[in-house]
């Protein structure tokens, strides 16, 4: 391989590990980061920090990368920049230049993609059409990428969701029956869940502080089920709001529908569970079946044969 289409490969490998990083949702926010090393001694701070230098170039990656990010992004209409940042939001990146980054990160993959392919389809001297087919074909793949891995992340996030909300829900209803408020309890689900189900318990840290800056609790908790765009929250909300509406009691509310979200749980790996026995089939068929008459009819055969020969 010449030197020249090495690099390209490591360059193009480079920048799209950087666009993913810059993309990838962070587990923590900066305040948590501070409460963290506030409340942490110095020693171990000491220990557990990266280096300056590393820390120092890391950053000024990300700033020149962000600072080009407006400049690769391709312009988009007020209502198509609402519905990235919804898409983005479902995936947990809520960064400010969140969606500047993804757009520029779609025009630099499929620029710097194109470009290789054009220079790798020039150096093998295909034909002009077979250039031209090529260079778009992967162009135009590469464009789409990050809505592929952004798709797989907003999915992935509401999977996690989804399997979390019954149990936040049955320590929701522990707090309401003992007399605890709503907001509180959105708030202690929030904080008390943050290490078994980090992905809901931001949600509710969200719709908690949008409630502490004098949001309602009904438009909060909308903006809660917006965000995540999980069906099972939206109906968990759509349900709430009735019920505080009519003045119903929550309690019962939250207790009916945490025992619904476990019944649509176990429905739901019984359903995986009886599909796995069609799926065994492929496999099945393609690798088990031809080993195991090799094993079972090989004998045979070479008897067959020798027997035949002589």
């Amino acid at each position: 391989m010449p030197f020249s289409v090495f690099a390209g490969c490591i360059a193009s490998a480079v920048a799209v590990a950087f666009i993913i990083y810059a993309l990838m949702p962070k587990r923590h926010s900066t305040s948590d980061a501070i409460d963290r090393r506030l409340g942490s001694d110095d020693r171990g701070a000491k220990k557990h920090a990266p280096t300056p230098s590393k820390r120092e170039s890391q950053t000024q990656l990300m700033s020149a990368f962000k600072r080009a990010a407006p400049k690769l992004a391709a312009p988009m209409s007020a209502e198509e920049q609402s519905k990235l940042r919804a898409k983005l939001a479902a995936a947990g990146i809520r960064s400010e230049s969140g969606p500047a980054i993804f757009l520029a990160s779609k025009s630099a993959l499929g620029l710097a993609a194109a470009a290789l392919t054009l220079f790798l389809t020039w150096s093998a001297s295909l034909a002009t059409t077979h250039i031209c087919v090529f260079t778009i074909f992967v162009g135009a793949l590469s464009f789409m990428l990050p809505d592929v891995y952004l798709a797989a992340v907003a999915s992935s996030r509401g999977t996690k969701i989804k399997k979390a909300l019954a149990d936040c829900l049955d320590m929701m209803v522990i707090m309401v029956e003992s007399g605890l408020g709503m907001d509180s309890a959105i708030q202690r689900v929030g904080t008390e869940m943050d290490e078994p189900y980090p992905e809901l318990a931001e949600e509710f840290r969200i719709a908690n502080a949008e409630m502490n800056m004098g949001l309602p609790r009904s438009e909060a908790l909308e903006n809660l089920a917006a965000r995540t765009g999980v069906r099972e929250i939206q109906s968990l909300v759509a349900t709430v709001i009735q019920a505080e509406r009519f003045g119903s009691s929550i309690g019962k509310t939250l207790r009916i529908q945490s025992g619904t979200m476990r019944t649509k749980r176990q429905q739901a790996a019984e359903e995986a569970a009886g599909k796995t026995a069609v799926k065994l089939l492929i496999p099945l068929i393609l690798f088990i079946f031809p080993a195991l008459m090799i094993v079972v009819g090989g004998p045979a055969l070479i008897t067959l044969i020798s027997t035949s020969v002589d």
